[in-house]
């Protein structure tokens, strides 16, 4: 099967964007032809030089080489006011019908709420689908959702509330009627989605978005220089910025003076990081994707206190690499965490006192940082994204 797999933009660190290339990843690895379909922007810069893409004949340029990791298509796109730093594709739909001519499209698969790659791939596969029944074309390509839609608050502004509702209320139930499959990460999610009557069947909830090159890179992964001269190490992987409550790290680092407090990623609030690091010698900030396993590996604890993260892979590969992981209510990361067996939900996102209480409690038991470890990798030994590709295929065919 070929897949063209959507999201609005690529990224090393934020979850919601970089789960499309690992899905693309697993199905290239089953078997299946499978293309990242998204804009020019990767981490909110140009991964390709905009005005090639305007220039190109119908819309979009290929690449087999991409910062993404994966083959993929970058297509005409540009930024939107709502919400601040979103992405919109442009005549997404005709770009659509134009990669199905050049490659031949049997799913697409569209990630994420609130901004137009859902309603206009609906769109197209439901003139396909017309086509389809008047005899002018042959099977439809079917349309996978992955909605990534949050649950609770997320801390949206009052005007970005309200797009939020109104994406809901007219897009979504079009995008939901014409999907065959409804991808979700967890039972709240489910619950969400399932409000708006999408039947049971086409709901598919698991928790595969391990990277399906993530256990090379464990087994391959050596201490970071930068950690050497630490015994005890915390630490976070993600996007460095105010939604990811960074400030908290910092408090962190200063509560715990006895660890190395790792922050790995980037974004907007990297060269604050970076200058706060300066003054504390126990708060290292790495910039460099390819050093999240080995970190993770090396780490007494993982944390998240995002004010709002609605995926939470990060906490899946901690567990997976053996290492237990602390959440906040606010991410959904904590659904993925078993407290007291895996890991801990903390009681909000400044829960500072909860991480210090837990490391300092698996620095005295270090049998029970054994048994937290163990059970993670058993909850997750078999959580790898291909597992994921397989049922979407099956589901398909």
């Amino acid at each position: 099967m070929n897949f063209a797999v959507v999201a609005p933009q690529s990224s090393h660190w934020e979850d919601s964007h970089r789960a499309a290339a690992i899905l693309v990843k697993a199905l290239r690895r089953i078997g299946h032809e499978a293309w990242l379909v998204t804009s020019v922007y990767h981490d909110g810069e140009p991964a390709v030089d905009p005005e090639a893409v305007e220039k190109s004949e119908e819309g979009f340029v290929e690449l087999e080489r991409d910062v993404s990791g994966v083959p993929t298509i970058r297509v005409l796109s540009a930024r939107s006011m709502l919400p601040p730093g979103a992405v919109a594709l442009r005549s997404f739909s005709k770009i659509l019908a134009a990669v199905d001519r050049r490659r031949g499209v049997d799913a697409v698969v569209v990630f994420s709420s609130f901004w137009n790659g859902p309603e206009e791939a609906a769109k197209w596969v439901t003139i396909k689908k017309m086509l389809a029944q008047s005899g002018e074309a042959e099977k439809p390509p079917a349309l996978v959702y992955v909605p990534v839609y949050p649950t609770g608050a997320h801390g949206a502004s009052p005007v970005e509330a309200v797009s939020r509702s109104i994406w809901s209320t007219l897009n979504l139930p079009q995008v939901l009627r014409q999907a065959a499959a409804v991808v979700v990460s967890c039972r709240e999610e489910a619950e969400a989605i399932r409000q708006f009557r999408v039947p049971a069947d086409r709901v598919i909830e698991g928790k595969w978005w391990i990277d399906p090159d993530y256990p090379e890179a464990l087994a391959a992964a050596g201490r970071p220089p930068l950690l050497e001269d630490f015994e005890l190490v915390v630490s976070y992987a993600g996007p460095l910025t105010e939604e990811k409550n960074v400030r908290a790290l910092v408090k962190l680092a200063e509560r715990m003076p006895q660890a190395a407090v790792a922050v790995v990623g980037r974004g907007d609030a990297a060269a604050w990081l970076r200058r706060e690091a300066a003054r504390r010698r126990n708060l290292v900030v790495v910039e460099d994707p390819s050093a999240v396993a080995s970190v993770a590996r090396g780490s007494l604890l993982g944390v998240d206190l995002s004010l709002h993260e609605p995926m939470g892979i990060r906490a899946l590969e901690y567990l997976y690499a053996g290492t237990p992981y602390a959440a906040s209510p606010t991410s959904r990361a904590a659904c993925h965490i078993t407290d007291g067996v895996d890991g801990a939900r903390l009681r909000n996102p400044e829960d500072i006192d909860g991480v210090a209480s837990l490391v300092s409690t698996l620095v005295k038991k270090p049998e029970l940082r054994e048994e937290m470890g163990r059970h993670g990798r058993r909850k997750t030994e078999n959580l790898l994204a291909t597992r994921l590709a397989e049922a979407l295929v099956a589901r398909l065919r």
